[in-house]
């Protein structure tokens, strides 16, 4: 039912977003239609044990949606097993803004960044001990060490009121694999290429079911009318009608803590569902 996902953000302004992106993070360009939409591959989450992660969406600003650079209860994060110390000097180097000193904790060393629009995300370097579970762990003698990548990969995040509440709805109610949870800390999902966190409410962090600019994108690979029929039953509250266009169907929901989502069914799964008929 539902087979990718991804983080779509509201910019202001795609041609400089897509700079800042690529340029200073070092993310791929995939795709792009114009100033509609643009997709960008963030590398796979050291949380899978395949190959999820995160995407992000590069989408214009809309009047239906808060402006560019808000914080909400959806989010996303970067990760990364160089140095944090090292990170910080080569993010400051390139002119993005470091907005905090470096927290260190049980589950490495954080610092928090300002990215295109001034919207406020993280990166996290990963403690010495779960390097070896990658390929930057031991090598043999007459082996080279992979050289590491400012960020290694990353996942969509969804700030929740309540962990067991939370969690039922992501996998119970929209069908996503719970992969990884650790007490009422953090747990993760998938849905096909995207890591979903989900994540408790902490004093840093925003409130759950605030609307921001961005917002979790679930792609569907059933026809719309049936995923939605699905939901419905399972309690699920569409926010508003099935919107078709020249690309496919898209309709909003949000989850229990009134946190913003859609479902996208692309035109070409539409096409070959009509055309099996």
């Amino acid at each position: 039912m539902i087979s990718g996902g991804n983080a779509t953000v509201y910019v202001a302004n795609m041609d400089e977003a897509i700079q800042f992106y690529t340029t200073k993070l070092g993310f791929a360009l995939t795709n792009r239609f114009g100033n509609q939409w643009a997709t960008l591959d963030v590398g796979s989450s050291y949380w899978t044990e395949g190959s999820a992660g995160l995407t992000i969406g590069l989408h214009p600003a809309s009047a239906k949606h808060p402006a560019p650079g808000t914080a909400g209860g959806i989010g996303f994060g970067f990760e990364t097993y160089m140095p944090i110390e090292q990170v910080v000097a080569i993010l400051t180097e390139r002119s993005v803004s470091i907005t905090s000193e470096i927290i260190r904790y049980e589950g490495g060393n954080c610092v928090a960044l300002a990215v295109a629009d001034g919207l406020a995300t993280f990166i996290n370097e990963f403690p010495p001990d779960m390097v070896p579970d990658s390929d930057l762990g031991d090598h043999a003698d007459n082996e080279e060490p992979s050289s590491p990548a400012l960020v290694s990969g990353g996942q969509a995040i969804v700030y929740v009121s309540n962990m067991d509440a939370g969690v039922r709805f992501y996998t119970d109610k929209l069908g996503l694999k719970l992969t990884y949870r650790f007490e009422d800390k953090y747990a993760t999902a998938e849905a096909g290429n995207l890591l979903l966190a989900i994540h408790p409410k902490t004093p840093r962090t925003p409130d759950p079911g605030k609307k921001g600019s961005v917002m979790l994108g679930l792609q569907v690979d059933e026809p719309m009318e049936r995923v939605v029929s699905r939901l419905t039953d399972r309690g699920i509250r569409m926010t508003g009608e099935i919107a078709p266009s020249d690309s496919g169907a898209r309709v909003e929901f949000e989850d229990e803590d009134g946190n913003p989502i859609y479902l996208w069914e692309p035109r070409a799964a539409s096409s070959r569902v009509a055309a099996s008929r």
